[in-house]
């Protein structure tokens, strides 16, 4: 179930897996590296395509709200 993400601190950790979508296509990452209100994230596919390895964004947790991200929550 995905959710969108309001509260950074309750809702990501290393390892939870994050989404942005728009019309024109559908991002999943990973967050690998958490640092005060930064959040590494790792391009895991776009558009259901395994993606290559790219650069890693560095994102806050402000951008994320702004940018609509939307967060995998378990059960």
């Amino acid at each position: 179930m995905w959710k969108l993400i309001t509260d950074c601190g309750k809702q990501l950790t290393i390892h939870s897996r994050v989404r942005e979508k728009n019309e024109n296509y559908l991002k999943l990452y990973e967050i690998v590296e958490v640092e005060f209100d930064k959040y590494k994230l790792k391009l895991i596919e776009k558009n259901n395509i395994v993606a290559a390895e790219e650069g890693r964004p560095v994102i806050t947790c402000l951008q994320l709200k702004q940018y609509a991200f939307e967060v995998e929550q378990k059960g």
